[in-house]
């Protein structure tokens, strides 16, 4: 008997020593920015603008574009005001400084200061492929620079 425990704990010594060895020799994990992460491909070469985007989101995807706008609405006024004014900035790039903004946002988490006042501050700008793709498609036949389409009524505010 005392053979088996002997020889159990040698394998089970051994099969650490591998386990060890493989995991010791991976390297350590490389996060980067993919052609849709975190920001959909389509998003980082629209022409469109910020208002454009969301009003043919708002025609396209309902439903989440309501829930974005409840979302914003439950945030401070200080926080609505970074979130657009952030969105702009990032709708001003070309897409080059885009998609190297996506890669900086994948690789250091404390590089968007406004995620950290508002996790889902671009929800409805970088979250979802489905909506991206279907506003993308239509953004286009929207004017320019229409702000109303930030008034949306929601239920309980002013």
């Amino acid at each position: 008997m005392s053979g088996l425990i002997r020889r159990t704990t040698q394998m089970a010594l051994a099969a650490a020593a591998a386990a060890t060895a493989f995991l010791g020799a991976a390297g350590p994990a490389n996060a980067d920015s993919t052609d849709d992460y975190p920001i959909p491909h389509r998003i980082i070469v629209t022409t469109c603008d910020v208002e454009q985007y969301m009003a043919a989101a708002r025609d396209t995807s309902p439903v989440y574009f309501e829930r974005y706008m409840i979302d914003r609405s439950n945030r401070p006024a200080d926080v609505q005001q970074m979130a657009f004014d952030r969105i702009h900035w990032f709708f001003s790039l070309d897409p080059v400084a885009r998609r190297q903004y996506s890669e900086d946002t994948a690789t250091n988490v404390f590089y968007e200061q406004t995620a950290t006042r508002w996790g889902n501050w671009a929800k409805l700008f970088f979250n979802n492929k489905g909506v991206v793709a279907h506003a993308t498609d239509v953004c286009m036949n929207y004017p320019k620079g229409d702000m109303s389409v930030w008034n949306w009524p929601v239920p309980g505010h002013p």
